[in-house]
């Protein structure tokens, strides 16, 4: 790790630990949590954990989509085991994108192509956030009574800012103008990553969103599974309007793996439907065990294996 990057790391560990701590100190009744915790019904828990490992070897598929048109040619098998080590790096890497790196580099080094690397594995996770935005935007209308009064302009302007900010950065005009009319440091490499992007057109972007809408429906399903297994009964859109939140709080580097901003994300969010604190709570621990622990430990046993029978290989 780079010595500069040290504080911003020990930053982000403070982040995690003190918004965990605040929750356990002062938000929520320990023994409430645990009897709820306790009158989990596992069979949902398994199903949503079937899902999510299902969801993973998917999203593979959207990458190869992406990858192919660049005219990089990556087997199927090899991107998958690289998003289960990505997920496995995701349990303790900053934020909950630190499993990306693990991919971006694992893939510039095996095709000598670190720009589409790169960028591919953003347009990846994009196209997956911009779908979820996409689809909080069409469930809005059938949301009314759902949230108090304020709430739904407030989704509202998120949805549209994520799926407008999203068209800016992928398909439109606007940041190819921008770098012929502003010069910034390190330009030269960032102009050089976009044309990897921009060359991907609206046909394999069209594929790709395809693929994340199919993952994203996987996601809400995990989610309303997860309630389920606590006996929460709520309807359908409102995880459709949840769930790229939670995504996009995931998404910011400020925590690592994303713990401590997902509890009070779920908290914000949950208890503008009358879920209390602690099954907030619960939902979030549920969630972060099955993506982050279950997958990702699965992650690093094939990565454990892959490595062992590399080693072997070469004696």
């Amino acid at each position: 790790m780079k010595r500069t990057k040290i504080p911003v790391t020990l930053l982000k560990v403070v982040v995690s630990l003190g918004l965990l701590g605040y929750l356990l100190c002062f938000q929520i009744d320990l023994a409430q949590f645990w009897a709820v915790v306790r009158q989990a019904r596992w069979g949902y828990l398994l199903a949503a954990t079937l899902l999510m490992v299902a969801g993973t070897a998917l999203r593979a598929v959207r990458w190869q989509v992406l990858l192919r048109a660049l005219e990089i040619e990556v087997p199927l098998r090899r991107l998958v085991y690289l998003y289960f080590v990505g997920s496995f790096f995701n349990i303790f890497l900053p934020s909950g994108l630190g499993g990306d790196a693990v991919k971006m580099a694992e893939l510039a080094q095996s095709t000598d192509r670190a720009p589409e690397a790169i960028g591919t594995t953003l347009v990846d996770r994009a196209t997956g956030l911009w779908v979820l935005f996409l689809l909080a935007l069409l469930a809005l209308p059938f949301s009314g009574d759902l949230l108090p009064a304020g709430w739904l302009p407030l989704i509202a302007v998120s949805a549209v800012g994520g799926v407008l900010g999203g068209w800016l950065v992928l398909a439109s005009p606007l940041v190819p103008w921008l770098g012929a009319h502003v010069r910034l440091p390190g330009q030269e490499k960032m102009e050089r990553f976009y044309r990897s992007i921009s060359q991907l057109g609206y046909p394999a972007l069209g594929r790709a969103c395809l693929v994340s809408l199919v993952f994203d429906l996987l996601l809400i399903a995990f989610n309303v599974l997860v309630a389920l297994s606590f006996d929460l009964r709520l309807p359908l859109t409102v995880f459709l309007l949840f769930t790229p939140l939670i995504s996009f709080s995931l998404a910011l580097p400020i925590s690592i793996g994303g713990l401590g901003v997902r509890e009070q994300t779920y908290i914000l969010l949950f208890s503008a439907v009358g879920v209390s604190e602690v099954t907030a709570i619960a939902l979030s621990l549920a969630n972060y065990a099955i993506t982050n622990l279950v997958v990702g430990a699965l992650g690093g046993i094939i990565y454990l294996i892959f490595n062992t029978q590399e080693l072997a290989s070469h004696d």
